[in-house]
């Protein structure tokens, strides 16, 4: 009895300094996990190992810098700032997964702003797990007035609000009605574009971008803003949500069809002649939150391909049986879904289509 006592105590020791070594991978979300005394994170000056996707490549800060953005795999929607000294840019592009051990640290610039979190890596320690075949990474859908959080920070966010207020030709604030989030222009990125140059007060726009910290001071808990990655295309970060009034619908609706615009309830890329992809077709309301969906036979949702404020009309994306994580779903029944849900109201508009993943016997 005495020996198992004091093998449990040992345990219990050894184990969370085990669960704090360096090669343990830990989830971004316990990254951004903070101190509400200071607003720093708990993990402040350890060394750490993170796997995820990455949001943002470098470039946001100045196109010079290795600094970026990544989010966790999963369950875990958070992300974090990645920064490197002295490191050449690394082979990374949008939607790759990567691996990083570095020591996490709280950003202040000299004058007594910032608190942003990141974690700084040396050579040797970025490495690409999986590279993306495609650019698309979907953000996590929030309302303005909840954007403003810690643990939101380095999040990359999707708001649709009207513009309240305008700073020059670098930052706009947004509202839905739920409150105001600061939208700013860090990369200069958006100087000469007509979208976000030519916002004016009241109008409607969708904003896709980083959730990034200027503090005035501790505990580092305000000044919130979300930083827009590029004016281009796939990015759609900075849009003007506008309506034709014979395109508009009033229920969800959704189609899947192969290449040749033949509707398909069967999908087996392997297959002899399968095609590599299907398009699905989709429309909410205007204005409506728009989530398209997979999910499996038990109902659980297994990808989220897309969440957006729609626009009137009808939406078309290319699938190639993959989640937002780019992961290929097995084979099986799924069924896709697209829900429309009202602003203000909770109101609820649903489409579905069964689709079969297959593969070659």
């Amino acid at each position: 009895m005495r020996n198992f006592r004091s093998l449990f105590l040992f345990l219990s020791f050894l184990l969370p300094l085990l669960a704090h070594q360096p090669g343990h991978a830990i989830p971004v979300c316990d990254v951004q996990d903070y101190n509400p005394a200071t607003g720093f994170s708990w993990r402040n000056g350890q060394t750490v190992t993170i796997t995820g996707v990455l949001t943002c490549p470098a470039g946001i800060f100045v196109p010079s810098q290795t600094s970026m953005f990544m989010r966790g795999l999963d369950g875990d929607p958070c992300g974090v700032n990645i920064f490197t000294f002295g490191i050449g840019q690394v082979p990374v592009e949008l939607g790759d997964t990567i691996t990083v051990r570095g020591v996490v640290e709280e950003y202040i610039l000299s004058g007594g702003d910032g608190a942003v979190t990141e974690i700084v890596y040396g050579e040797g320690g970025l490495t690409n797990i999986r590279a993306s075949d495609t650019v698309h990474v979907e953000p996590e859908v929030m309302v303005t007035g909840g954007v403003g959080n810690e643990i939101n920070e380095g999040r990359l966010v999707r708001v649709t609000g009207k513009v309240t207020g305008r700073d020059g030709s670098r930052e706009i604030t947004v509202n839905d009605g739920s409150g105001d989030i600061a939208v700013f222009d860090m990369a200069r990125a958006f100087e000469s574009d007509p979208t976000w140059g030519n916002l004016v007060m009241g109008d409607l726009v969708t904003v896709t971008g980083i959730v990034s910290q200027a503090g005035p001071g501790p505990p580092y808990l305000s000044g919130y803003s979300i930083w827009p990655r590029s004016p281009a295309p796939p990015y759609e970060d900075v849009r003007t949500p506008q309506c034709i009034p014979d395109t508009t619908i009033a229920s969800a609706r959704l189609e899947i069809v192969d290449p040749d615009s033949n509707k398909v309830n069967i999908f087996c890329p392997e297959c002899p002649g399968g095609a590599s992809m299907v398009i699905i077709k989709y429309a909410g309301p205007n204005g409506w939150r728009t989530q398209l969906r997979i999910y499996d036979v038990a109902g659980r949702v297994v990808g989220t391909l897309k969440d957006y404020y729609t626009e009137c009309g009808e939406v078309a994306i290319e699938w190639t049986g993959r989640n937002e994580l780019m992961e290929r779903l097995p084979v099986g029944l799924y069924y896709i879904v697209v829900t429309a849900t009202e602003p203000g109201t909770g109101n609820v508009t649903q489409d579905m289509v069964p689709l079969v993943i297959g593969k070659r016997l």
